[in-house]
């Protein structure tokens, strides 16, 4: 659905604008509230985000009326901040920082770990190269089954398919993934 006709829709009636918003852009939403608060916050948190992030778009729909921006840009924006907002709450509620003077904060790490740590970045980068090649909606799928953790019900509801659909979709990406990867020289271990 295009801006403008989201536009047309919202003019004619705000609620089902807003469905129909939150029906297109949802997926969208959620996987960067969910990139944003991983390892910080719980699903629950994910989707409190989500919603926290379309209330704040709504509220800023309503007050810039003709609006003539693109909707994902203004979209992408609000959940980043909402998104970010929400990381420093829970940052320090989780009291995750660690004073330089603690016994706890240990050695710098060695220039092994450091080869490591870049050595698994190209490996993941690689990975979702791959995934990425899928195409949509099986990469989208792949994504939110393995990365996010969702079940295949959450995905069908995102993604505007049946849970049989993405079922299917999801074996089948499997076997293209792992065709791929081999392709590209990556087994469980790593590069070849």
């Amino acid at each position: 659905m295009t801006d403008k006709e989201l536009h047309r829709i919202m003019e004619q009636s705000p609620e089902e604008g807003r469905r129909a918003l939150f029906d297109e852009y949802c997926g969208y939403v959620y996987a960067i509230c969910a990139n944003k608060l991983k390892g910080c916050g719980t699903s629950e948190d994910t989707d409190e985000c989500l919603s926290d992030t379309f209330a704040a778009v709504f509220r800023y729909l309503d007050s810039h009326t003709g609006t003539d921006g693109e909707l994902k840009g203004i979209i992408g924006t609000i959940a980043k901040r909402t998104a970010i907002s929400y990381f420093r709450r829970l940052s320090v509620k989780s009291d995750t920082t660690v004073s330089i003077d603690s016994d706890s904060f240990g050695e710098l790490s060695s220039d092994a770990g450091v080869e490591e740590a870049a050595e698994k970045t190209v490996l993941r980068e690689a990975v979702f190269d791959c995934v990425k090649s899928l195409g949509e909606p099986d990469a989208t799928i792949i994504i939110y089954f393995y990365y996010y953790g969702m079940k295949t019900k959450q995905i069908a509801s995102l993604v505007g398919l049946s849970d049989t659909a993405v079922q299917k979709r999801l074996s089948r990406g499997r076997k293209k993934l792992m065709e791929l990867l081999s392709e590209a020289g990556i087994s469980e271990e790593g590069y070849k």
